[in-house]
């Protein structure tokens, strides 16, 4: 039986428009300001890529990304995940950190859903839908990397580890 992975966008923590330049944010807790993060130039509209991309981990989880919509201020997959093992009844993909992770280095996490936070699929089970990232991918950004239970073997039979990567120049052509 399908089921889906999260119940859509809503209720985001909404931050103003960054500026169109790389910029440093800081934080001020003295006198001297201290660099915390880099702020890249962020889309200015939506745009949806079609893609077709499968990743697999030696435990059975197989995960295939369809479509992938880059927005202002989320990034959301469309994804199809299935459990085909034996050595569990069940397993999780986000029982560990799960995340998108550009090429700077800048990860931007799953907003898991209120009904699933662990995104369980039991055996034999498919399920279908979106996964929301908090946050845009910054334009330019020619892949980025899809993290499951991040740091965990692939043969975890809990929260099994897998990294599918995605390229996103040419995934619209």
């Amino acid at each position: 039986m399908d089921r889906p992975i999260a119940d859509g966008l809503y209720s985001c923590w909404m931050h103003p428009a960054p500026s169109n330049e790389t910029a440093t944010a800081t934080a001020n807790n003295s006198s001297s300001a201290v660099p915390v993060s880099t702020v890249n130039r962020l889309p200015q509209e939506e745009r949806s890529l079609a893609v077709n991309v499968q990743g697999t981990a030696p435990v059975g989880v197989t995960v295939r990304v369809k479509n992938i919509e880059v927005g202002t201020d989320a990034t959301i997959l469309d994804v199809s995940a299935s459990y085909g093992g034996t050595a569990s009844s069940d397993v999780t993909l986000a029982g560990s950190p799960t995340y998108l992770l550009d090429e700077q280095g800048n990860r931007l996490m799953l907003k898991p859903p209120q009904d699933d936070r662990d995104l369980r699929i039991t055996k034999g089970q498919t399920m279908d839908g979106k996964l929301v990232f908090l946050g845009a991918v910054a334009e330019g950004t020619k892949a980025v990397k899809l993290v499951f239970n991040d740091n965990n073997d692939g043969n975890s039979i809990i929260d099994p580890g897998l990294t599918i990567a995605l390229p996103l120049d040419d995934a619209a052509k």
